[in-house]
């Protein structure tokens, strides 16, 4: 006897305000499984799963029984418990209920019965056909009209300057609102100061490997990870967060006249925000180094005086750290071949340089970014007239699309205009360095010095002779 019965339970995350639940569903399907006289084999459930997608667990392992003959009936609460997407998985379902093969048509497997604790079932015949790909449809409608609403309600939030809650951006932090009702988003002050400090560097041609290291010697943490990457930077630099916008999937969310939503104090301009996208580049082929990190403070500074090569980081017997010229070992011709331990010299040179310029106020660059709010002004108008050609498609509006993108492509292809400004810090030059970064240091001691050669040693010798070293300092311009 046909009696072997598989049922399905499906509960979503928004089915919270309603009177649904796991075990009240069950509890009815096994009453009817009672009532029909059938024998329940397995109980499928697949629990917080929206029914707007196919590829649910307990969903396939329920039509396998069908196909494979371990049930004879099919049981399920109602039909928005098996699909969202109306007639798209309704015919495939009937395909598993007659027995065909989905893309042949094709006789596969033994027919099966569908029931429903609602009354569908079947062996209704035509009756049934209709009623099932109707609730289909009105499931898959109903699941718009949720996501219509949701859509909806994050944008009253947004507009009203609410923070929805969950992840919070790098950078800010939640707080009450001013009115009481619900928090808002406000600035971290010393996570927004990080974040300035970034977009200064990046904009000033440092990479994002460099930067990231940085900030973890600084100490600034992310939220989710342990240290910063590159990956994570970039996430954060050219996001639509620090601009003060609210995101859906990657993308800014505007309000119904097409504005994008930005009710958040911003810690990036737009006019940066392009630069910064321009400058860190995640979509097209790289044009920067990786920044690799250089592994002492001299690497790439010093040369050998015999054959004007530079010299490598090395191990002496595999424990001291030394500056050499590998010209030999790379079938150069060198007359002398140059060695000095790394400390030693690293000291030197640093000693030379703060006696030089430890005095000086320490002024650092800013790189101010300009010329990007027509583009902005463009990318508006786009999201205006594709809001109007989803209620009303007209040739007039195409044309002004087509006029709009064009122009937008024009601009996108003219970089912003940058400008250098010098900023005091208030420090002079040996503060910055007690606490300065490795690469920081280095880059300050190339643009210091035009030549650091290093000639040979007295054999034996563990004292470092200055006279060993030629030194040849950069010309300052005018107003350094």
């Amino acid at each position: 006897m046909k009696n072997r019965a598989s049922i399905y339970v499906r509960l979503s995350r928004q089915a919270a305000d309603t009177n649904l639940s796991l075990s009240g569903m069950t509890s009815d399907l096994r009453e009817l499984c009672q009532r029909e006289g059938l024998t329940e084999v397995a109980l499928h459930i697949d629990d917080g799963l929206s029914g707007g997608y196919r590829d649910r667990p307990a969903f396939t392992d329920w039509l396998a029984d069908a196909r494979s003959g371990r049930a004879d009936v099919l049981l399920t609460w109602h039909v928005d418990r098996l699909t969202r997407e109306g007639l798209n998985v309704a015919a495939l379902l009937l395909d598993v209920v007659e027995g065909k093969d989905t893309a042949t048509g094709r006789l596969i497997s033994r027919p099966v019965r569908l029931l429903d604790v609602k009354g569908l079932d079947s062996e209704h015949g035509e009756a049934f056909r209709i009623r099932f790909v109707l609730q289909a449809e009105i499931a898959r409608a109903e699941r718009e009209r949720m996501r219509e609403r949701s859509t909806a309600a994050q944008r009253r939030l947004a507009q009203s300057g609410r923070y929805r809650g969950g992840f919070t951006p790098y950078g800010y932090k939640a707080a009450p609102a001013e009115d009481g009702k619900g928090q808002t988003l406000v600035i971290e002050p010393q996570e927004a100061a990080a974040i300035r400090e970034c977009v200064d560097r990046v904009l000033g041609g440092h990479t994002l490997g460099r930067v990231a290291r940085w900030l973890n010697d600084q100490g600034y943490k992310p939220r989710r990870t342990q240290e910063w990457s590159r990956r994570g930077l970039m996430h954060v630099l050219t996001g639509e967060a620090v601009l003060g916008r609210v995101s859906r999937s990657g993308k800014p969310v505007r309000d119904a006249e097409g504005e994008i939503l930005a009710p958040f104090p911003a810690i990036v301009s737009v006019a940066e925000s392009a630069a910064l996208r321009a400058a860190c580049n995640p979509a097209g082929p790289r044009t920067t180094p990786m920044g690799r990190q250089p592994s002492r403070l001299l690497s790439g500074l010093l040369s050998c005086f015999s054959c004007h090569s530079t010299l490598t980081v090395v191990r002496r017997n595999g424990r001291t750290a030394a500056y050499r010229c590998m010209s030999r070992n790379t079938g150069r011709v060198c007359d002398a071949a140059v060695s000095v331990g790394a400390k030693v010299i690293e000291d030197h040179v640093s000693g030379r340089y703060l006696g030089a310029v430890g005095w000086m106020p320490y002024a650092r660059q800013r790189v101010i970014t300009e010329g990007v709010n027509e583009l902005a002004a463009v990318d508006a108008e786009i999201a205006d007239v594709m809001a109007q050609v989803a209620t009303r498609a007209t040739s007039s509006l195409f044309e002004r699309l087509a006029s709009l993108q064009a122009q937008r492509a024009e601009l996108a292809s003219t970089p912003p205009t940058q400008r250098i400004e010098v900023v005091d810090t208030g420090l002079t030059v040996a503060q910055w360095w007690a606490d300065a970064h490795l690469d920081d240091q280095r880059d300050a001691l190339a643009e210091a010095f035009d030549l650091l050669e290093v000639s040979p040693g007295k054999p034996g010798s563990r004292i470092f002779n200055p006279a060993r070293l030629r030194v040849e300092w950069a010309p300052a311009d005018e107003d350094e």
